[in-house]
């Protein structure tokens, strides 16, 4: 299992695991790790797999990320990539 932690006076992180996904509602404090989320965001919608990361901006300026089972160590590692994480550890 991958674990993560993150700075919560940057970005705050909740996920919700269904049977096919997990769904992260992220929250972002500053407008500079707002910049990083989009990076994020636009890796996987540039990338070939439609379908693996689903990006939902809400009307509260929130972020909503679908992911895939398949795809969740991927999204983690980019997130960390684009230093939206601060760490991420196998345990």
């Amino acid at each position: 299992m991958l674990r993560y932690t993150f700075d919560e006076s940057l970005i705050t992180i909740k996920e919700t695991a269904n049977t096919n996904d997990v769904t992260f509602q992220i929250t972002v404090q500053t407008e500079g790790m707002r910049n990083r989320l989009k990076q994020v965001r636009s890796y996987f919608e540039d990338n070939k797999d439609y379908t693996d990361v689903l990006f939902y901006t809400q009307e509260d300026g929130t972020f909503e990320a679908i992911v895939r089972n398949d795809s969740i160590h991927t999204f983690l590692i980019h997130a960390f990539r684009f230093q939206c994480l601060r760490s991420l550890q196998w345990d």
